[in-house]
């Protein structure tokens, strides 16, 4: 369960976890009532936010509204679903996870965060290749998805792409400057290239 460990969070925030931040710019209206930008612009912002993080905790808090807006999906029975995977992969039951993201997946080929959950069952499952298949997919869609960049450096790290996986974990690095297993990745990475044994 080496994956889950890594990325508890993608796993499993349950949809509407997260309360959301306040500071994020957002332009003024005339209007009297309170602005609600649209989730693609709100989620610019917080990247561009989580990019310019001054600490670990600050980047904590972009990271959990990031997370927020990329588990939504306009579908309630793709919600549903995501919900029903992440109260599945709670109690345990790996079977059930799989199966409702398998269903996202094929409903929803589109959505990022569907293919990346499934990632991570396919990594447990020892399937590596159809992990890095899938990881690459959410990254094609989605290229800021720093905890995909940080799996995909996971899944080429074992299939021995130590340079490939440097690169991935580079890529993590880029959007979410303080994500942990990113930082330990690289570490492992640059040593291992440089002829070091851990």
């Amino acid at each position: 369960m080496r994956f889950l460990r890594l990325l508890p969070f993608l796993l499993l925030l349950p949809a509407g976890a997260v309360p959301i931040t306040p500071g994020v710019v957002v332009p003024e209206v005339d209007n009297p009532t309170v602005y609600d930008p649209p989730p693609a612009q709100r989620l610019n912002s917080y990247f561009e936010a989580l990019a310019r993080s001054g600490s670990a905790e600050e980047a904590m808090r972009f990271e959990g509204e990031i997370y927020l807006i990329m588990t939504r999906n306009a579908s309630p029975t793709i919600n549903f679903l995501m919900e029903s995977a992440s109260v599945a992969l709670d109690a345990g039951d790996t079977d059930a996870a799989r199966t409702a993201l398998t269903s996202v997946t094929e409903l929803a080929p589109n959505f990022a965060e569907g293919l990346a959950r499934l990632a991570t069952i396919a990594y447990d499952d020892g399937d590596l290749k159809q992990a890095e298949s899938l990881l690459k997919r959410a990254l094609r869609l989605e290229p800021r998805h720093f905890a995909a960049w940080t799996g995909l450096g996971l899944v080429r790290e074992d299939l021995g792409d130590f340079r490939g996986a440097e690169e991935a974990y580079r890529e993590a690095l880029f959007y979410h400057p303080y994500l942990d297993g990113a930082k330990r990745g690289l570490i492992r990475m640059e040593a291992r290239l440089d002829g070091l044994s851990l």
